[in-house]
């Protein structure tokens, strides 16, 4: 049915003649992009606030935006027609008519800017990176969509079908685009900002507060002593390692929500590896920690047939951290890391001092034995776990008593550990017997401080105690 059969004779008074070229059309085509723009935007704005409060992955909050957008948008040219007395029936073809392609054009540039600006989709509600994105992707699909529905109102489709029934209803254009005006205003000076912020701070995009590279860790501990160590025993300062690459599909995540954290390991010809061997019971062991030894994570993700690993990790506090992917491959054990960064404010802790015996989260006392540190020399470490008072026999855990991670303070060097009896597989305890304690040899290979993380399993549960070692010359 043709929209000029109907009967609006109720609102011939308000019809006026659509123009046709010049001035008159463009202003035609903003009026009609601005209320096109108040659904979609809605629309918009509730699909990724929703998704991000959820932790939907990108393409969940994508798509719920988009089908929010094409709801609100449909709806605020519905509405008014339907008030009007208009059939269902009639209006339904006039709203898909008016609004479709103009949406579709909204929706593929803002959300194509969300996903190109560096940690847009990752920022948390809380973070002006997220509206201030959002609101310059808005603007800049306004802009955008202007001339598409100059277009269509230039041969007489588009809005020309709300046009033509004399009915108009939604928000004042003025109105909103004078919000519009301000959101685009604030949406550049908080993209502007954050692109100068991250090429002061060296790592495409993040705040003042947050530590971006291993160059910069002597200033939360250390000196960086990398030049001079065995290879054999410190791992993990670096990305790439006996051919391979490791490469994060994502340098950023959002403080406080879970979130997948993906990645390959890729050859010298740049394709991804897929045969490891089982070292633990696992194929791959993926070990995150904040640059200041806080945050310690011992994660086991899954590979997908394309050899892209994935985790779900929440990293609770702002800052920069340190991600370790632990494996073997071809018969040799290897450490490859990589930079990741959570915005926000970081608040840096000091390390704790040496100490033998600690309490873990969980409540059990764990005590440590040993000779002083020496850099260079093997030094021999027991650990004895104590619960209630008593003293406990651990389970076994990745196919041995317990895993021990040591790291340096300052760049986070990854330390070769191994037990004191059976294989010389490193990072778990195996053979020991549970009265003599969960013993580990490692190398101290500089002076300075050191963070151990042990891992036991007790009453069904892993448990994680952490110490802090000095090394002397």
């Amino acid at each position: 049915m043709g929209h000029g059969e109907h009967d609006h004779s109720g609102h011939e008074g308000h019809h006026h003649e659509m123009p046709t070229e010049g001035r008159a059309l463009t202003g035609v085509a903003v009026s009609a992009t601005l209320h096109c723009l108040t659904g979609c935007a809605i629309g918009e704005v509730t699909g990724m606030a929703i998704g991000t409060a959820l932790g939907f992955t990108d393409f969940q909050t994508i798509a719920l935006a988009v089908g929010l957008a094409f709801l609100f948008g449909y709806a605020l040219t519905s509405l008014p027609l339907l008030r009007a007395g208009l059939a269902l029936s009639v209006v339904i073809p006039i709203a898909l008519a008016s609004d479709t392609l103009s949406i579709a054009t909204m929706e593929i540039v803002d959300n194509a800017i969300m996903l190109v600006v560096p940690g847009a989709m990752e920022a948390g509600l809380g973070d002006v990176l997220f509206w201030g994105a959002l609101s310059f992707a808005l603007a800049v699909a306004f802009v955008l969509t202007v001339p598409v529905n100059r277009w269509l109102l230039k041969r007489g489709k588009g809005h020309t079908a709300v046009h033509e029934t004399g009915i108009h209803g939604g928000p004042s254009p003025r109105v909103v685009g004078t919000v519009l005006t301000a959101a685009a205003i604030f949406g550049t000076t908080v993209l502007i900002a954050e692109a100068a912020t991250g090429e002061d701070e060296g790592h495409g995009g993040g705040h003042e507060s947050t530590v971006a590279s291993t160059d910069e860790a002597s200033d939360h501990g250390g000196e960086m002593t990398t030049a001079t160590d065995d290879l054999d025993t410190v791992r993990g300062v670096s990305v790439d390692g006996s051919g391979l690459r490791l490469e994060l599909d994502r340098t950023q995540l959002p403080q406080g929500k879970e979130s997948e954290l993906s990645f390959r390991v890729l050859g010298e010809d740049g394709t991804a590896v897929t045969d490891f061997d089982v070292e633990h019971e696992r194929e791959m062991h993926l070990i995150i920690a904040r640059r200041d030894l806080t945050g310690f994570q011992h994660l086991h993700p899954e590979m997908a047939a394309d050899g892209t690993w994935s985790v779900g990790a929440t990293l609770p506090d702002a800052g920069a951290y340190r991600v370790f992917a632990d494996f073997n491959h071809d018969g040799e054990n290897l450490t490859l890391g990589s930079d990741l960064v959570v915005d926000g404010d970081a608040n840096y802790r000091e390390l704790p001092p040496q100490g033998t015996e600690v309490e873990t989260s969980s409540g059990y006392t764990v005590g440590v034995e040993g000779e002083a540190a020496v850099a260079g020399q093997e030094n021999e470490l027991t650990f004895n776990v104590v619960h209630d008072g008593e003293r406990v026999e651990v389970e076994p855990y990745l196919g041995a008593d317990g895993h021990l991670v040591a790291l340096r303070e300052g760049d986070l060097a990854f330390l070769h550990v191994h037990p004191v009896s059976g294989s010389e597989a490193h990072g778990t305890a195996s053979g020991s017997e549970h009265e003599e304690g969960i013993s580990f040899m490692t190398e101290f290979p500089s002076e300075g401080r050191y963070r151990l993380f042990l891992q036991f399993k007790h009453d069904g549960k892993v448990h994680t105690a952490e110490f802090t070692r000095e090394a002397t010359g």
